[in-house]
């Protein structure tokens, strides 16, 4: 009964807030221009904090899962939440990717909103992963694992869906090969959130802003840190590596577009609407 209510205290949380967040964003203004053209609501990702915390509440309470699990992951979402918001509300486009800011800092010597998020970002997620058993290097590569994951979304949230559907397929797969409870019961309040939102933002209707792609990123990773074997966490650690480096150099947007079954879950659900 206590994993039930858990559940559907994540379900009705996301349904109640989530018209109530659109409603909020719409009368505070806060709205952006996607893709299309389209004027919407922008930072629809709040509601992940929201969720997750409410969820959080019970499971503490009834010791589903342990303080000691709860409390990195609400440092990671409140964090991420409040780095992201920042970004969204705040954020600049005089550079793009890690390179482009860095040269940025280089020939420039400005400090653009990416750099400051990603230095935060690290300093968040190391903050997260320590104590944990390991040496020092070892702290120091989860926390990039982490700070990569969070950014890895981040990427790939250019057009409607694609960050949610990124997540579910990535979180999907660490599943299938680590069987872990604990690490489904930490993530079930974003994939019902995530489920919640989805039409939402395949039909235009929100967008889900930094804070919503860094929130569930970095989650997934931390996740991963806590309950997946290392061989698991090199792995993960390899492909976000290998897409950051692909996204230095090319669109992702691109490569997916020309890869016949990527396009084909990219555009799913998406393809009326455009």
């Amino acid at each position: 009964m206590a994993l039930f209510i858990y559940m559907s205290v994540s379900l009705l949380s996301a349904l109640l807030v989530l018209p109530l967040l659109d409603g909020l964003l719409h009368s505070l203004r806060h709205l952006q221009r996607n893709y299309c053209g389209d004027v919407i609501p922008q930072s629809m990702g709040i509601v992940f904090p929201v969720v997750f915390f409410l969820s959080a509440l019970w499971a503490n309470f009834t010791g589903i899962l342990p303080i000691f699990l709860l409390s990195r992951l609400a440092l990671i979402t409140a964090g991420f939440g409040i780095l992201g918001v920042t970004d969204d509300i705040w954020g600049d486009n005089r550079a793009r990717g890690f390179g482009g800011h860095v040269k940025h800092l280089l020939f420039h010597g400005e400090i653009t909103t990416g750099i400051g998020k990603a230095v935060l970002g690290f300093g968040l997620s190391l903050w997260a992963v320590s104590g944990l058993p390991g040496s020092f290097l070892l702290v120091i590569l989860r926390a990039i694992l982490v700070a990569l994951s969070a950014n890895l979304l981040n990427l790939l949230d250019l057009r409607p869906g694609r960050a949610i559907k990124s997540f579910f397929m990535f979180s999907f797969i660490y599943i299938w090969r680590v069987p872990d409870n604990t690490g489904a019961l930490l993530l079930f309040p974003f994939w019902l959130a995530s489920l919640v939102l989805l039409p939402w933002d395949l039909h235009g209707k929100g967008m889900l802003g930094d804070v919503g792609s860094n929130i569930l990123g970095g989650v997934l990773g931390l996740v991963i840190v806590l309950t997946a074997p290392w061989v698991f966490q090199f792995l993960y650690m390899v492909v976000l590596v290998g897409i950051h480096i692909l996204a230095e150099r090319i669109s992702l947007t691109n490569v997916i577009s020309e890869n016949i079954i990527l396009k084909f879950i990219d555009t799913l659900g998406r393809e009326e609407w455009e």
